[in-house]
Formats: C-alpha cells, structure tokens, sequence
C-alpha cells in the first residue's frame, strides 16, 4: 500500500486513546522509545493525533491502532493497559497456530467449533454465509471486527459489493493472515472491538462474529454500543453469538454434556485466577433478554445463524444413520422459523438495521 492511500483513510480513522482524528506521518521524526517492543527502522511512518501526544505505527501494511501499541510523544502520557480477561484473549490469539486448510490459513484450534465432516459440510456452509443475507445491500467500507484469519471461502464472500473490507483483530498474527488469505481490497487494523478506531458512521455493514461473548461481561455492551456507533446511517450491523447455557434446544437435546461444559466453564474460571500460565479464552453468554437494555433494541431483531453446536453434530449426525437428511430438515427449520430458532437454538445472529437520520 502507497503512503498517498494511507493519507487518504486518515479521515475514516480516531484515536483510540483521545478520540481525536489522525493524521498519516510519512516519516516520524520523533525519538522512539528504546523500551518500544519494535526495531526502529520499523516504525517508519504511521499516525499521529490531533494534539501530537501519540503515535500508531503502520507495521508492514497493519495499522497499530490497538492503545497498546501507542507510542507517547509527550511526557506525561501513559499507555493504557488491558484487563486480566482481555490480556487473556489477546495473549491467546496472538500465540495460537495456524494451518492450512483448502488452500487458506485458519486457526489451529478451530475444529472445537466447526465440524469439518463431510457429512455436516452443506449445514456448515450454509451458516458460514448466514450473514451474507442480512449485510447485503453494498457500499464503500465493510467492517468484519475481529476477523481473525478469513481462512473460510465462505468468509471470504461476505463482503461482495463493498469497496473496501476493514479488518480490524487484537491480533497482528490474525491479520497477517488475513492479509494472506483475502485477495480484495483490504484495511488492516490492530484494534480493540470495545473502542473501535474508526470515525462514527462510517461503515454500510458491520459484522462481528463469534466474538462479543469472548468479552468480559462488563464490556460486552460497550463493544454493541461501538459496533452501532460506527455503522453508517442507514446501514446494518450483524453480531453472531452464542446463548451456551441460554439454549433450550442444546439444554434439552445435550443436558448431560451442557452440565459437563457448564462445569468446566466455571472450573477454568477459579482455575486461570488461579494459575494464569497458558492462555485461555474467555467466555460468557448473556441472555436474550440482555439485548432488550439498548437504547436502539427497537432496530434490532434476532434470527439464526446455526442453531446446531458441534457437540450436537458429533453426536446425533453421522453419514451411515440419516445425518445429511436430519441437518436439511434442521436447516428447512431455521429458514422458516428464524426467529424461533434464533432464540432456541446455540448460535444467533443479532441484526441491527440503523435508522437513517
């Protein structure tokens, strides 16, 4: 990417730290740091703020717009730091591994969700392109926050019609291949999901999924609130969730593996306070009910995306007993009951269609 593009996106970008506007620094000239975890030659160009107190280096072709990465121009600036469970999901997705799944780079770690069987492959893509119907209607800039890798084909199709696709992850590996996964054009950002740093309205569609659970539970509101800010006007934003132990279809269907998960889950709690050695992601479903508290819960709707986990899959659906057969009917479900099964099933997708002013 060409310095000129970088200077033209400025006005799409906001500091995370002030929530001032940015401007592109072709060359920094400012004294870096010696205890900055980059090499000098490195940080080369990037942004600055408004006031001049911070700059976000742009570290091969990656905006460093995570507070983390922000280096202090002035004295007295402190770099903000990130919660115990945050620290957690960024330390995780920065140390996971990749490996090459359909010519695409993916997380290593990401068949404890997905069932890659053949015999689940049609169910699976169908949701995989779930969003595509909702954040569908075209424009300049779609946002996919915390878009991991993009290892997915039907990911990758997510954002037809749109000019730019911005990606924004807490991870710098995530991105990198994202970068090597995605042949569009694309914006990669480090950034926080609770303080996205992005200008208010500036997207057509924005999408998060599978994410927003993996926040603290205090900050999953927030990371809503920053989700509705940045969409444009008129456009829409889609949230993928998971209700867990709020699903009555996997409580009644799975009840002896929900309670086994249910404990590990508070287990693995007392046990990262405990012993925060190897990171863990962390996990909390809110309710339906929770949604109802936004000031904009009169645009939002919920509809399903997959109302099947992995662990239903496993072990209700094999080639040799019907399984093709129970997941069409599944599926012939979910279209025509969206609603119901959004609220019943495992995996929503939360649709919020922004009034136009």
């Amino acid at each position: 990417m060409t310095p000129a593009f970088f200077a033209d996106i400025a006005a799409i970008l906001r500091c995370p730290i002030k929530g001032e506007t940015l401007q592109y620094v072709a060359q920094l000239s400012a004294t870096i740091p010696s205890t900055e975890p980059f090499q000098r030659e490195q940080l080369s160009h990037g942004y600055t703020n408004s006031s001049q107190s911070w700059f976000y280096p742009i570290l091969e072709d990656i905006i460093l717009l995570l507070p983390v990465y922000g280096i202090p121009l002035q004295e007295g600036e402190q770099r903000p730091t990130l919660s115990f469970d945050k620290e957690r999901v960024f330390r995780y997705y920065n140390e996971v591994d990749y490996l090459l799944h359909e010519g695409k780079m993916i997380y290593e770690d990401s068949d404890k969700w997905v069932d890659y069987r053949p015999v689940a492959a049609e169910y699976m893509s169908a949701a995989f392109l779930g969003a595509k119907k909702y954040l569908h209607g075209g424009g300049q800039y779609y946002l996919d926050i915390a878009s991991g890798p993009i290892g997915l084909p039907e990911y990758l199709s997510l954002s037809e019609g749109y000019e730019y696709r911005i990606c924004i992850d807490i991870s710098l590996k995530a991105l990198a291949q994202a970068q090597h996964n995605y042949t569009g054009k694309g914006i990669y950002i480090c950034g926080d999901i609770t303080n996205i740093p992005l200008q208010e309205g500036t997207c057509e569609a924005v999408l998060s999924q599978h994410t927003v659970y993996h926040l603290p539970k205090n900050d999953q509101r927030t990371a809503v609130e920053e989700l509705y800010r940045v969409a444009k006007p008129g456009g829409q934003v889609g949230i993928v969730y998971s209700w867990f132990y709020h699903s009555w279809m996997m409580n009644i269907s799975l009840l002896p593996v929900q309670l086994y998960r249910i404990a590990r889950h508070f287990a693995g709690k007392i046990y990262v306070r405990l012993f925060n050695k190897v990171p863990r992601l962390y996990f909390f479903p809110h309710s339906p009910r929770w949604w109802r508290q936004f000031n904009f819960s009169d645009q939002m709707e919920i509809y399903c995306w997959r109302s099947l986990n992995k662990y239903f899959l496993r072990l209700y659906v094999h080639e040799n007993l019907g399984g093709k057969r129970l997941l069409r009917g599944i599926k012939a479900l979910e279209e025509r009951y969206p609603k119901t099964m959004g609220l019943l099933g495992d995996y929503p997708i939360i649709v919020i269609r922004k009034q136009a002013d």
